[in-house]
């Protein structure tokens, strides 16, 4: 018999592993290079999501909390800009790599004096090596199209937020440049519209200090271009860069709209709508959406299981695994899911979510296939399973185009008795229905573990 641990932390850890070793070589083929995409996409997601404020936040706290990481957050303003970060730190080093690896997430567009930021559509010369320098350059008045040059008010944002010394004299960046100084460390810089922005000019600048370029990439989610044709030229491919884009959103495209002279940078990877979306397409629970969707595929795709279970193969009818019951060990019921015709397309996803994320905290896993609760027995008994799990997810509209969204979960012993419960439920006022079901599910592991 082979008995593995299990639960959605190991994915994580094996995933992340994968990734980050092939961080510093290039990508073995397409399978690799797919997961990788994936998972970094579907990380830094949450990150812009929680630099936000909504329901999802303490959920993705506890979550990224559970797969070892630490989230840290901090602020710096001033007559410019004012600026919130988010950070996510691994608490150890990578098993596999011996790297830690750390995702900082720039807010975008929430407050007023952000869009004040927003709305400088003059250029800066962009230039220099030190904190010093970048501000000679871009306190140039005579420049020319042919020089690099970027947003003032991208500018402006970064520089204050990460180059302008505070009471104690202490720079933003120096913070950032701990994460990134030696092979030991990966960052990822990450942000959501003009937070991409940001992130995009902040690893601009990191490279220019000298940190090596295999240290950094940068994330980004509907951000719109940061300079010039000379900019791409002289900085744009130097940066591991990749920007998701959603079909409709049309921030990422505003400045070069206005024939100003912006162009884009980095790698573009489109993101496809969901069909059941009603939201503006450049809200962040959009892309957050699609990460989880795109995540699931991938896995799928490519063969990767979401756990790692107890091995029943050869397991014959009338006999168990074990001859009496083992701790911890759970018989996991396919979940029931009642949804309005208009969200039948998100069904799938979310019994593959609900198998993703409803085992944590569960020593070993039996997966079963049986939807009628004597054969779900059965099996159970049959597997030396001392517990069995059972979701229900239902949603009912409450208004137009808003759903309340309801996750039940039962723990059972292996005959049917109740043992816990719990009901936990948000509405998709302002987060998708597959997020809801990732809140209610989460919220769920959280209440059981508590329970116990």
């Amino acid at each position: 018999m082979k008995t593995l641990k299990c639960g959605f932390r190991i994915l994580i850890t094996t995933v992340f592993a994968l990734v980050f070793m092939l961080g510093t070589v290039q990508a073995a083929g397409s399978k690799e290079e797919k997961i990788q995409s994936a998972t970094v996409q579907f990380y830094c997601a949450m990150g812009d999501m929680l630099a936000y404020n909504s329901q999802l936040n303490e959920v993705i706290r506890n979550v990224i909390s559970d797969f070892g990481y630490e989230t840290v957050s901090f602020t710096n303003q001033n007559t410019k800009a004012a600026t919130n970060f988010v950070m996510f730190k691994s608490k150890e080093p990578d098993e596999l790599t011996g790297r830690k690896i750390y995702i900082l997430s720039v807010p975008g567009t929430e407050k007023m004096k952000d869009v004040e930021v927003d709305l400088r559509f003059g250029k800066v010369l962009f230039g220099g090596e030190t904190p010093a320098q970048f501000e000679e350059y871009a306190q140039q008045k005579q420049t020319y199209s042919n020089q690099p040059l970027v947003h003032r008010g991208f500018n402006d944002y970064t520089q204050t937020a990460f180059f302008t010394p505070g009471p104690d004299g202490a720079l933003g960046v120096d913070k950032i440049r701990e994460f990134a100084d030696d092979s030991d460390e990966h960052l990822i810089i990450t942000g959501h519209s003009l937070g991409g922005a940001v992130a995009v000019l902040l690893g601009t600048r990191l490279q220019c200090m000298g940190i090596p370029p295999e240290n950094v990439e940068v994330v980004t989610f509907g951000a719109p271009a940061v300079g010039n044709q000379a900019f791409a030229d002289a900085y744009g491919a130097k940066l591991k860069y990749t920007r998701y884009t959603m079909s409709g959103d049309p921030v990422q495209g505003m400045l070069q709209m206005l024939k100003s002279g912006y162009v884009q940078t980095g790698e573009e990877i489109k993101c496809k709508r969901n069909a059941n979306s009603h939201r503006f397409s450049h809200n962040m629970s959009e892309y957050l959406d699609y990460s989880i969707r795109n995540y699931l595929d991938v896995l799928q795709q490519e063969g990767i299981l979401y756990n790692d279970y107890v091995d029943t193969s050869g397991v014959k009818d009338g006999f168990s695994l074990s001859t009496k019951q083992v701790k911890d060990r759970v018989y996991l019921t396919p979940a029931v899911i009642n949804l309005p015709d208009d969200l039948l397309n998100d069904a799938d996803y979310m019994g593959r979510l609900t198998e993703l994320l409803s085992t944590h905290g569960f020593k070993e896993l039996v997966k079963g296939g049986e939807t009628d609760l004597t054969s779900q027995i059965k099996e159970a008994q049959k597997y030396g399973c001392d517990r069995m799990s059972h979701v229900n997810i239902d949603a009912k509209l409450i208004k137009k185009n808003v759903y309340q969204i309801s996750v039940n979960e039962e723990i059972t012993d292996v005959y049917g008795n109740i043992l816990s419960t719990q009901t936990c439920g948000t509405t998709t006022d302002n987060i998708s229905p597959l997020e809801a079901v990732f809140y209610g599910l989460s919220r769920c592991a959280t209440s059981r573990q508590m329970f116990r």
